[in-house]
């Protein structure tokens, strides 16, 4: 049983990304191989759109961060999709140079693709939206905001 306690969120992760990763797949599919829209153009586009399914599945029922306020909401976001940014460099990245080097279908690549960034997104979101690291970084704003008010 604690077994399943410690490692619910990852495998709930696990899940909503294996989605988040079809979605990715199937887009990319569709705009590359069946409307013929460039492999770097058609991957972004199925990065945009899995990453914003995978922001509110990861926010709600991977990590469980409620929607306090919109601000809230939209600072998370922010930092969700800059944080993302960094796989999406790789994932053009990698798709291009992968589809150019191995002549295997570009859909095999995509799945190895989604495999790597999946690692790094699941690092990455728990950063972000884990309730620990938030009480961290409030810990650091009060102290910077101490720290101002010794000044004066």
């Amino acid at each position: 049983m604690n077994f399943i306690k410690k490692y619910r969120n990852f495998g709930v992760y696990c899940f909503f990304g294996f989605l988040a990763s079809l979605i990715n797949i199937a887009i990319f599919d569709v705009s590359h191989n069946y409307f013929q829209i460039p492999l770097w153009i058609a991957n972004t586009i199925a990065w945009f759109v899995s990453n914003f399914f995978s922001f509110f599945v990861t926010k709600l029922y991977v990590f469980k961060s409620e929607m306090e306020s919109f601000k809230k909401l939209f600072q998370e976001g922010l930092i969700f999709l800059v944080s993302r940014l960094f796989s999406l460099i790789f994932d053009d990245i990698f798709m291009i140079v992968a589809v150019f080097i191995f002549p295997w279908n570009n859909l095999i690549i995509k799945a190895i693709d989604q495999l790597i960034v999946g690692l790094f997104n699941y690092f990455s979101s728990k950063l972000i939206f884990n309730y620990n690291n938030r009480h961290l970084i409030e810990k650091l704003k009060s102290l910077k905001k101490k720290e101002s008010q010794d000044e004066i």
